[in-house]
């Protein structure tokens, strides 16, 4: 049917839905096809409504967008019929339009909760009483994570969220519930707000730690290096499969040129993953986002001074953002043009599939559904589906992920975001001076990021918000270690520091040297020169760098902490070695005493004895 006449069936469906006289055979949801028309999904009456895909980023599996309302009990499943229909076409007033997963996220809670009302002999929500919903607040907090844990802060909030949201909906049905917990809500009863709260968690996820990421990455670009073999050898097996070699003749071949199929397809397939973990280290984007990429998403751009810019583009499903781009390292597109040789002979079997459906029946909705895969990157057979060919779920990702970590030798289990945060992370900390990335992956020394802006308006805005966010914090330890009373400093900006840190005692407001931290890194300009601190707000000092690494001992700008006094003895071990040669001449000679006297005077503020110093120079 036309979009005129489906708009039509679901407007129907909502309003007899509303009035109690829902009429099952009403349509309910519905696929836009490549012509515009709809096919039908779902109808009211249905024991289980599709989803449309158009709802869900990529990568979701088939089961996260089917509603199965036979997991209801039977006294709850017209009420929840009309609560799922309306916030589904109607969604919730003051609020946005629900994606697909929320929808199901939606459905999944109800049901629980509406469960565990049938199992205590509750048969409709007008019956549930304030005493009532704080004891399913209590049952959910008796629930145990499949480690074994207590809900986290975020599963708790998302089970009594539905709670609230089933609440609103309820009320455009014959059976209202009252409010589940009026003088409290779903936020404060998870321990999300407040302090002290025995429920209170923080919902931080783990960043990847160097001694796994680095393995990892070098591993990922081993076998990026070892692209071409893998990739011929497995092309092969295509073009044998393609000319009809049955399995038999095609392993006699292998094994004639020295390897088996199943080593082929296994290097394909850690190959591919090692695409992914390329690409997601050194992009920062989401699991679902890495789904979404397509043959031909990169660009190279040229800037006013030379430099040259590498861009992917995919979609953003999370903010609703849609098509992104982001800036990348040119062994992001090696990673991707690899990864679309490995997608080729599988975006050509199904470009095959979606011509001969087309010819069979131009409006066979299967031919939207395949056409979404067709230039997808990151492809599977699904064996389990008459080996069809789709997207790889972020499941599945997450799960390849782990499995190429485990052939590193690596015990780790990663999760969605981790990547997203643990990129920030690192980004931020470049801008400190402890990697020099930020420079070639930004173009741009800070984490002002108005030029880049300027170039590319479609850019992930979010992903520059947690850098900034991930580089607020790292300043805020930093000038919290400061402020503690017995941390050790030198350089000419610390005694300012130490004063300040003295006065603060006995007139400061704040709640804890945490707290005054948090309210001053944003006042206070910090980058690294690589042997101090640099609190200047302007540039033009080339302290730090090249041939003047002691002038930061002396300058009124730089602090030096503890963990730069390594860096300090190296340079005085230096200039005690500089000292001894006969041939620097009369000005080096009084270049290196003026070096040393530097070196020697941030190494005794920072805690050095005359034997330390001894001990260096010998």
């Amino acid at each position: 049917m036309n979009e005129a006449a489906f708009r039509a069936e679901q407007l129907k469906a909502l309003q007899g839905a509303e009035t109690g006289e829902p009429d099952p055979g009403v349509i309910i949801t519905g696929m836009r096809l490549d012509d515009g028309s709809y096919h039908v999904l779902s109808r009211y009456g249905d024991p289980v409504w599709t989803l449309p895909d158009a709802l869900f980023a990529a990568g979701k599996k088939d089961n996260q967008k089917k509603l199965n309302f036979d997991r209801v009990p039977p006294v709850f499943r017209g009420v929840l019929r009309t609560c799922v229909a309306h916030y589904m076409l109607a969604g919730i007033e003051g609020r946005g339009r629900p994606k697909g997963s929320t929808i199901h996220n939606l459905m999944q809670r109800a049901a629980s909760y509406l469960t565990w009302l049938d199992d205590r002999g509750i048969g409709r929500l007008s019956e549930v009483t304030p005493l009532v919903a704080q004891q399913y607040v209590d049952f959910c907090r008796s629930l145990k994570s499949r480690k074994g844990e207590p809900l986290s802060a975020n599963a708790l909030v998302s089970r009594l969220v539905a709670v609230e949201n089933l609440q609103i909906l309820s009320q455009h049905t014959a059976d209202p519930m009252p409010p589940p917990w009026p003088e409290s809500s779903a936020k404060h009863l998870a321990g999300l707000t407040g302090q002290g709260n025995p429920y209170r968690q923080e919902a931080k996820t783990t960043i990847i730690p160097d001694d796994v990421l680095g393995p990892l990455f070098q591993s990922a670009v081993d076998w990026l290096d070892r692209a071409d073999d893998i990739i011929d050898r497995w092309e092969q097996i295509q073009a044998w499969a393609a000319h009809g070699l049955d399995r038999t003749e095609r392993l006699n071949r292998a094994n004639k040129q020295g390897w088996s199929l199943g080593e082929a397809n296994s290097a394909a397939r850690d190959l591919q993953s090692a695409c992914m973990v390329i690409i997601l280290v050194t992009s920062g984007i989401r699991v679902s986002e890495l789904c979404s990429l397509e043959t031909g998403c990169t660009a190279t751009k040229e800037g006013d001074y030379g430099d040259r810019y590498h861009w992917m583009r995919g979609v953003s499903y999370k903010t609703g953002a849609g098509p992104c781009d982001w800036l990348v390292a040119e062994l992001t597109h090696r990673a991707i043009a690899v990864a679309e040789r490995l997608a080729s002979p599988l975006q050509a079997r199904l470009t095959q599939t979606i011509a001969e459906l087309r010819a069979a029946n131009p409006r066979d909705p299967a031919i939207t559904r395949l056409s979404e895969h067709a230039s997808r990157l990151f492809l599977a057979v699904q064996q389990k589906k008459n080996n069809r060919i789709g997207t790889l779920s972020t499941i599945s990702v997450i799960d390849r992920l782990n499995a190429f970590a485990a052939q590193c030798g690596l015990d780790w289990h990663f999760a969605p975001h981790q990547f997203r945060r643990t990129f920030a992370v690192y980004a931020a900390h470049s801008a400190f001076g402890d990697l020099r990335y930020l420079r070639d992956h930004f173009k741009h020394w800070s984490l002002d990021m108005t030029g880049l802006y300027a170039m590319n308006r479609q850019q992930d805005a979010e992903l520059y918000d947690e850098i900034g966010l991930a580089a607020l914090g790292i300043k805020t330890d930093l000038l919290e270690h400061w402020l503690e009373p017995d941390a050790i400093l030198a350089g000419g900006a610390a005694e300012p520091v130490r004063a300040f840190r003295a006065k603060s005692k006995a007139v400061a407001t704040k709640h804890d040297r945490a707290d005054m931290a948090k309210t001053l890194s944003p006042l206070v300009h910090i980058r690294a020169t690589g042997v101090a601190w640099c609190t200047a707000d302007t540039g033009g000092c080339n302290g730090g760098q090249g041939a003047e690494k002691t002038r930061c001992g002396d300058c009124g700008n730089a602090i030096i902490g503890e963990s730069r006094k390594p860096v300090w003895q190296g340079i005085y071990a230096q200039q005690i070695e500089l000292r001894q040669l006969p041939d620097i001449g009369p000005g080096g000679q009084e270049r290196v005493e003026r070096d040393l006297q530097r070196c020697r005077k941030v190494l005794t503020d920072l805690g050095a004895s005359e034997e330390e110093l001894d001990d260096v120079a010998t």
